[in-house]
């Protein structure tokens, strides 16, 4: 069977170490705060497209019980490896038939919808995060910002007269990514978009990870009690409207009604 470009990606690409790299850790940290804001003692987690299972692994070791969904095999094996009592299984976010309506208080989309092209996949992903959700409960879904990818790819490799030509990136600057290409790139309005479309309402937004994927040098030379106080900044300042959408990455928190 031949790879999709999602498992070739990631069959060569060190998932299991993004989050242990400084500009990954404060994106790690920042959503983990944000998640124990919500969780309460005896929740069923779903973590779905868990990847290597940073995520999983943490809230198993708090004491709650995670139900993991990736659709790359090689990540699984990294995660069983590392975590051999996981409960993870093989699977795609837009189609989970073995995960019952309505089982989870609390479903985690950190990864997905990086990947699916365009309103209509993107939506399959959240409809089915929704079905699986416990009525009340929440949803974490993370999406890659258009304006991250316009100032690190675009202008900063020089590129964006070429993409500009060929439609790749339109007139307002956002970015048009095609099927078959791996990732696609929203702006707070296209998430206002989905989530009136799928009929959830937004509880916060914020961003994990702010100014430090364009920082990535300089958090590296920092010392340690400069980056820990990196981190409390980016926490304190990770839900402030008029800086959301500038990093590489934001976490839309909905209610299922």
């Amino acid at each position: 069977m031949a790879l999709s470009n999602i498992e070739r990606h990631y069959n060569k690409h060190p998932e299991d170490l993004r989050l242990q790299r400084r500009h990954g850790i404060v994106e790690f940290q920042t959503t983990m705060y944000h998640l124990h804001r919500f969780l309460r003692p005896g929740f069923s987690l779903l973590d779905v497209g868990a990847g290597t299972g940073r995520y999983t692994s943490a809230l198993m070791a708090e004491g709650y019980d995670v139900k993991a969904v990736e659709l790359v095999r090689h990540n699984i094996d990294v995660f069983l490896k590392r975590e051999p009592t996981a409960n993870v299984v093989q699977g795609d976010a837009r189609h989970m038939p073995f995960v019952p309506t309505g089982s989870a208080d609390m479903t985690l989309l950190l990864g997905p919808l990086y990947h699916l092209i365009g309103d209509d996949e993107k939506l399959k992903a959240l409809e089915e995060a929704k079905r699986v959700t416990k009525p009340g409960g929440l949803i974490f879904v993370a999406y890659l910002m258009n304006e991250y990818s316009i100032l690190s790819y675009c202008f900063d490799e020089d590129r964006i007269g070429g993409l500009l030509e060929r439609g790749a990136v339109d007139g307002h600057f956002h970015i048009q990514a095609q099927p078959d290409e791996l990732y696609d790139y929203v702006r707070v309005d296209d998430i206002d978009r989905l989530d009136k479309m799928a009929g959830l309402e937004r509880v916060t937004i914020f961003s994990p990870d702010g100014a430090s994927d364009y920082m990535r040098t300089r958090l590296n030379r920092m010392s340690d009690d400069t980056f820990a106080h990196f981190i409390e900044y980016q926490k304190a300042i990770s839900e402030r409207r008029d800086l959301i959408g500038a990093g590489s990455h934001v976490v839309d928190v909905v209610r299922v009604p």
